[in-house]
């Protein structure tokens, strides 16, 4: 059954990317030198936006390894035997997070063409 359903998350996984539109965006950078200096300014925020983010995942995966970690202590002094304690780090949740700069990359995008540049849209598939 394991394997059933195995098979069918792999196939819906490569039903969802045959149909998937990858975009990607150019961008025209505006004339001025005060166009220029604008969206140094854009670049800026976007790297302290991209930043941050990062140290959020960071932090998130640092709080889930030390749940992780209390758990498994606690886990440890319910056990009543060592069958019980070789358990005790079984079912625990893998610790990761990824920064989310979408948002930083959409206000950037949005901020660049306040600045008077151009960004096309292209898409893929």
């Amino acid at each position: 059954m394991i394997r059933f359903y195995r098979h069918f998350v792999a196939c819906l996984f490569i039903a969802l990317l045959a149909g998937c539109t990858f975009v990607r965006y150019e961008y025209q950078a505006p004339v001025s030198e005060a166009g220029l200096q604008c969206v140094a300014q854009c670049a800026n925020l976007r790297e302290m936006c991209s930043a941050n983010e990062s140290y959020r995942a960071q932090n998130e995966a640092y709080a889930c390894e030390q749940r992780n970690r209390w758990n498994y202590q606690q886990c440890l002094r319910r056990a009543r035997n060592k069958d019980e304690a070789r358990g005790c780090g079984l079912g625990q949740p893998m610790c990761w997070a990824n920064a989310n700069t979408y948002r930083c990359d959409e206000y950037y995008r949005s901020c660049f063409v306040g600045c008077g540049g151009r960004v096309d849209v292209i898409k893929e598939k």
